[in-house]
């Protein structure tokens, strides 16, 4: 299924002295009465979603795949948490009939399984299953590596501009993320952050408040949207999201953020 245009974005500031939590999208869901949030936490992030309350039936799985091609190399991750009350006694997780073995527990309570490995496991295209065992059954989702696409370098702007970024489209995404960091002279930044299901995406004025070099990337996800009332695609002994996600040197693009106007003086 490929949804209409709809866009999301947060912003988050951070300084030298601290450390910021990216909060990037939130998958949020409904399934009966229960809400899904993202929370940033050692068990759940941008691409994992975790519950805000039990399901009283099977549990509850929230998985994704990042491919990476990159000058530095190819790389895949993979993360899949599962969690119940109570936590099951049996964790048994395969993806695209690779078994993961690396298996803790996280907070919130639930159990992660992850993978990384340098090389390319599954290619553009490659339809990526998971397979999911605890002792509620079997629990399975499907969906392709999307990509590969080009990303059109922005232009500079200036404090008081508006960000355009525009990019072609990918085989097999639903939807895209795009991530920014800003870097300032005194080492404080900001992350810009938006998902959409077209090909491009503005950062507004009250977005980009610092002056400095902006690194970003555009990321082709295959997989439910996040926002409200998408649909799980994770069916059988257990019920939440997959998704596979892609990016590589033709997603990156760079630009400087100047304060032509001493805006942040």
């Amino acid at each position: 299924m490929r949804l209409s245009i709809r866009v999301t974005s947060t912003r988050l500031e951070m300084n030298s002295c601290g450390t910021g939590l990216r909060t990037g999208r939130a998958f949020a869901a409904s399934v009966g009465a229960v809400l899904l949030t993202v929370a940033l936490l050692a068990g759940c992030s941008d691409d994992i979603v975790c519950p805000v309350d039990e399901s009283d039936g099977d549990p509850f799985i929230g998985a994704s795949i990042l491919e990476t091609r990159l000058a530095g190399g190819d790389h895949a991750s993979v993360r899949v948490f599962c969690t119940s009350d109570p936590l099951p006694a049996i964790f048994v997780v395969s993806v695209s009939d690779r078994s993961i073995s690396e298996i803790s527990v996280g907070d919130p309570l639930g159990l992660i399984a992850t993978l990384e490995e340098d090389a390319i496991i599954w290619q553009n295209g490659q339809h990526c299953s998971l397979k999911v065992t605890t002792e509620w059954g079997f629990a399975t989702a499907g969906e392709p590596v999307p990509g590969p696409f080009s990303v059109t370098q922005p232009a500079d702007v200036s404090l008081g501009d508006t960000l355009f970024v525009g990019w072609m489209s990918a085989e097999d995404a639903d939807y895209y993320r795009v991530e920014c960091v800003i870097k300032g002279a005194r080492g404080d930044s900001i992350v810009l952050s938006k998902a959409t299901t077209g090909t491009t995406a503005a950062f507004e004025p009250a977005d980009i408040t610092l002056p400095g070099e902006l690194g970003g990337k555009v990321v082709a996800v295959a997989g439910p949207y996040p926002g409200s009332g998408t649909d799980g695609n994770i069916a059988g002994g257990g019920w939440g999201y997959f998704i596979v996600s892609y990016y590589d040197s033709l997603s990156l693009f760079e630009l400087t953020v100047a304060d032509t106007a001493n805006i942040a003086s």
